[in-house]
């Protein structure tokens, strides 16, 4: 009977364990089906994006799109909509065409990621659609056919008749959005008109086969693509952009526009605010070390580095005048940033920058014109508009101080320069010959230099800064 009871009892145990093993499992299991913090989704579809060539802008703004960010719902559920649509990239088995694990994509949010992604490369290649622009995967506007077919060729994505609503514009609203990407008027992207017929009262869209490419307005590259060892350059739009020192969170310091960078690391850091969908580049400068915002970064090149730049802001300047073919550097690699800059030099520069002109019948009136054998054309246009020569000679390979340069420069931008109504106390005032250009120049920003030191020779870099100050400061703006 002790027996009996002692059997009775040890069931009883095991029955419990079991029960509460089995309470253990489901609460175990229950834990694992909460979503993981944004930041870590974000980085999770930032990196299958990149692994299969799809810009991380367009993977995440689906996945923002559809489900929030969200593999699982509040109970612990797969997140699945009513039309079958399951987890963050709400794959649908129906109608995709490929095989998937349908249990795993309720229950893997890294499959479901997986699987979302190798539907819209599918759809990339479907050849009955049309192309935008070169059919470049790294180019956002590119994808707009294959998201209309991500999400269904229905007459519910036809732009023509929802132009907000259809489900490709609403991708590239939050990319605009989200990805901070954006330009003058209301919204930055843009595309045509597309042709679109549909057949026997059926709802699905035909593309005509006369019909098959398009072009967008703009044309984007994806700004989170880049590789360790990539050249960048910071927007312009804003006047700066933020580095952060040390981490995201350290203390900021401003970088230029056109401030040339180094991508050091091929790890971009994702934002944790399910609204921003830019990531952070560990990047360096010449002295600037830290994390900037995708947002601000543009695929640039090795020329527009170059080894002697002295700090960041000039660095900037150099990158400026050098990507829009105003001045070029050595083959040797430096720009000769503190060499002094020579006159015909100057020629060729304002001539590049103003698209200077002369008539072909005008000859150099200098008095030293025969000895002139290079940079010809550009002394000529430069001492037919007034900018040169006003001495009588040219002298082509002479260096130009910084008093002349302020003459020089406030004649060629006097239409865009505004007209100072006081003069600054310059600290060295009694040596200034031309207080009133040089005046103008320090009203404008263009430099900033008190004792402005008339009588130094400006260097090649130096003028490379009056350059960038003058175009992006001041005729831009």
């Amino acid at each position: 009977m002790r027996g009996g009871l002692t059997l009775r009892r040890f069931l009883l145990v095991v029955v419990l364990c079991i029960g509460t093993f089995g309470l253990m499992s489901t609460s175990v299991f229950a834990e694992g089906d909460t979503n993981p913090p944004v930041d870590d989704v974000k980085q999770k579809i930032a990196d299958v994006a990149r692994d299969k060539g799809i810009p991380p802008e367009i993977l995440k703004a689906i996945a923002a799109n559809e489900s929030a960010y969200k593999q699982f719902d509040e109970d612990g559920s797969p997140h699945i909509s009513p039309d079958g649509g399951i987890g963050i990239m709400q794959v649908t088995p129906d109608s995709i065409h490929m095989d998937v694990d349908e249990e795993k994509l309720k229950t893997d949010l890294d499959y479901n990621i997986e699987m979302g992604a190798q539907v819209l490369l599918n759809k990339w290649e479907l050849d009955f659609l049309p192309t935008m622009n070169e059919h470049d995967k790294s180019v956002l506007e590119d994808w707009y056919f294959a998201l209309a077919a991500y999400n269904g060729l229905s007459k519910a994505n036809d732009p023509n008749i929802h132009p907000d609503d259809a489900y490709q514009e609403k991708i590239y609203q939050r990319i605009e959005q989200s990805a901070f990407i954006y330009g003058e008027g209301e919204s930055y992207f843009a595309f045509p008109e597309i042709d679109i017929n549909y057949k026997d009262n059926n709802d699905k869209m035909f593309f005509p086969a006369d019909k098959n490419h398009y072009e967008s307005r703009t044309v984007t590259p994806s700004q989170q693509m880049y590789e360790q060892g990539d050249v960048v350059y910071i927007d312009d739009r804003e006047g700066f952009a933020n580095i952060s020192e040390g981490a995201i969170t350290g203390a900021k310091n401003k970088l230029w526009p056109y401030t040339p960078l180094t991508i050091t690391s091929d790890d971009p850091v994702e934002s944790s605010n399910a609204a921003n969908d830019f990531a952070y580049y560990e990047v360096e400068g010449v002295t600037a070390d830290g994390y900037v915002a995708s947002a601000y970064l543009n695929q640039g090149s090795k020329e527009l580095v170059f080894n002697d730049p002295v700090d960041d802001h000039r660095a900037a300047a150099l990158a400026f005048v050098s990507m829009n073919g105003y001045a070029q550097g050595y083959p040797n690699g430096h720009f000769g940033s503190n060499d002094p800059l020579r006159r015909e030099h100057v020629a060729v520069m304002l001539t590049n920058i103003l698209s200077l002109e002369a008539p072909d019948s005008y000859e150099i009136q200098a008095a030293d014109a025969e000895s002139i054998d290079n940079y010809r054309e550009a002394l000529r246009k430069a001492e037919y508009n007034g900018l040169l020569g006003g001495g009588g000679k040219l002298r082509p390979k002479e260096t130009l101080t910084r008093a002349q340069m302020a003459q020089v420069m406030s004649n060629a931008f006097e239409s865009y320069y505004e007209e100072p109504e006081s003069t600054h106390a310059f600290k060295d005032a009694d040596k200034i010959w031309n207080l009133e250009e040089v005046n103008t120049m320090y009203h404008n920003n263009v430099t900033v230099a008190d004792p402005f030191r008339p009588n130094e020779d400006i260097t090649r870099s130096q003028f490379a800064i009056f350059i960038y100050r003058t175009m992006v400061d001041v005729v831009t703006d």
